[in-house]
């Protein structure tokens, strides 16, 4: 385990979808530190899924974007714990999230986590278990945009 030592909060949101020179500055960024020895990265993408429950529509709607709200003063309140948690059970030396609002198109990136640690295994847990908890207790909502103008609201699974 880690030492302890306290976080500051952080506001994870960015406006629009997320951009791939932004993960590469973000690895680049730890890439001289010499006591990490692996990162682990999970990125979400908006997937172009056919809907379900059409009311007799064929063929089903597909989502064409997701439009992403957020509470976001309670989420990065409640993303101070969920990092603690994550440094007390695991040695990793960073922990970078960042979460998209807006309307972000099917294709693009909307969740990046990423971590790093002295061996993989720990940045691979971490990671892993910061995306579930974040899905999982974070005020985030998405309203997938469909291609016929409809929507509905996205169900975390």
């Amino acid at each position: 385990m880690s030492e302890t030592k306290a976080h500051k909060k952080r506001d994870i949101f960015l406006e629009g979808p997320i951009d791939t020179a932004f993960i590469a500055e973000s690895i680049a960024k730890h890439a001289t530190r010499t006591d990490i020895g692996a990162h682990e990265i999970f990125l979400g993408q908006v997937r172009a899924d056919r809907a379900a429950g059409t009311g007799g529509k064929f063929p089903a709607p597909t989502t064409t974007a997701i439009e992403y709200t957020a509470y976001r003063d309670m989420a990065n309140e409640q993303m101070l714990p969920i990092r603690e948690e994550a440094f007390a059970r695991w040695p990793i030396t960073c922990l970078h999230v960042h979460h998209s609002l807006g309307t972000i198109q099917a294709g693009e990136l909307c969740f990046f986590v990423f971590a790093s640690a002295p061996h993989r295994q720990a940045a691979r847990e971490a990671v892993a278990y910061v995306t579930d908890e974040v899905k999982k207790r974070l005020p985030i909502f998405g309203k997938e945009i469909r291609e016929d103008s409809t929507h509905v609201w996205k169900s975390n699974q």
